[in-house]
């Protein structure tokens, strides 16, 4: 939701040049939630991340193009019942993997200024935390297209692995 507020504004305040993206970078605070049951408990995530948006526009001023790259600086896996005691942080030395979308505009919400997208590309791998022998918990990897035609996302390659195999009880054991 940050990305599209950011977006409308930075549509509002940019000068429109055509060929040359305009960009704008930021970082955003996270919480994602649960994203491990473990019985008692689950294990939530949060952190930092650096976000580089670049907005591309034609000849005639009009949107066409939005890359955004994220990228997570710092995250922290923490027990939901005891956060403050019960963590596995890993700064900005250990995280750093990007996520890039590129999105197709294909026009502005004329009411609220906020970009209609049309094609969508995903691929990366954000989140990276490493436990002894096991590798990592949150991995994304693959890439979507979103069909206008269809409505639909379609996937290519891998999809989201959260926290599987031996990962999953690895974390829950190093945060009871």
């Amino acid at each position: 939701m940050s990305v599209a507020v950011t977006v409308a504004a930075l549509l509002l305040s940019m000068p429109v040049q055509a060929g040359k993206p305009e960009i704008s970078r930021f970082v955003v605070p996270f919480d994602l939630g649960p994203i491990v049951g473990c019985g008692d408990f689950e294990v939530w995530t949060s952190g930092l991340e650096r976000d580089t948006l670049k907005l591309w526009f034609d000849a005639d001023g009009n949107p066409v193009r939005l890359q955004v790259q994220i990228l997570i600086t710092e995250s922290k896996y923490y027990n939901n019942l005891d956060p403050d005691n019960k963590f596995v942080s890993q700064g900005k030395n250990g995280v750093g993997e990007n996520i890039t979308l590129d999105l197709e505009v294909v026009g502005v919400d004329p009411d609220f200024g906020f970009l209609i997208f049309g094609d969508r590309h995903e691929s990366g791998a954000p989140f990276r935390l490493t436990l002894p022998g096991i590798g990592h918990v949150l991995l994304h990897v693959g890439t979507w297209f979103y069909d206008a035609s269809e409505d639909v996302l379609v996937h290519k390659g891998p999809d989201f692995v959260l926290a599987e195999g031996e990962t999953a009880p690895a974390l829950c054991e190093a945060l009871q």
